[in-house]
């Protein structure tokens, strides 16, 4: 990996730091783990003995489940050289951290992100009537009865959990596979600005 000075947040002092850029979970199982809890992106100081979150530009590849998760805070990452745009893969980007942890957690499942990401436009139009939702996240599938599970982040940091059914992502999935192109040959930014032009799209 490579390296870089980094201020520390809370001593100033400057050192050097390894720099996180390619997370690949078939060669690394335990980087997926190291993600969702945050863990691979906290660095200590070598000065102080402060941990501090640390957040890089880094490209997730997962092989098996044949999708590419780019974190890019500051925009449209770079492409990946050497990759065929027609392996079947699923391209996206995100910029944060959150983000980048749920889309990671949506793609693994084999999920439509498209989908999901109305579910979660419909969802907050419902819930905006009563709660001041500042984020909305995909938490977890139930295999068995096919329930989505979402958690509402509120203004005052609590966070409520909220079901919907798995015929609505099915209804949804369809209609953005039959009626909407998503260019799948370079990385794509698909979230909730991008569900509500799909969903002026779909019902134009």
């Amino acid at each position: 990996m490579p390296k870089e000075m980094t201020v520390c947040p809370h001593c100033g002092e400057k050192s050097a730091r390894r720099v996180l850029t390619n997370l690949n979970v078939d060669k690394e199982p335990g980087l997926r783990e190291a993600v969702q809890d945050l863990s691979c992106f906290r660095w200590m100081c070598p000065n102080c003995g402060v941990s501090s979150l640390v957040v890089d530009p880094c490209l997730y590849h997962d092989m098996t489940n044949q999708f590419m998760v780019w974190l890019s805070p500051e925009g449209r990452p770079q492409e990946v050289g050497g990759f065929d745009p027609l392996a079947g893969y699923t391209l996206r980007y995100v910029d944060d951290l959150n983000a980048f942890r749920e889309k990671i957690n949506v793609l693994e499942r084999g999920l439509d992100d498209r989908a999901v990401e109305l579910m979660k436009l419909l969802l907050l139009f419902q819930l905006h009537r009563d709660l001041d939702v500042v984020e909305l996240l995909f938490h977890a599938l139930d295999e068995q009865d096919g329930t989505f599970t979402f958690v509402a982040v509120l203004s005052d940091g609590a966070e409520q959990y909220i079901s919907m059914p798995g015929d609505t992502y099915r209804r949804l999935a369809a209609d953005v596979n039959e009626r909407l192109f998503t260019n799948n040959r370079e990385f794509q930014k698909i979230n909730l600005d991008w569900a509500k032009e799909a969903l002026e799209l779909l019902h134009s």
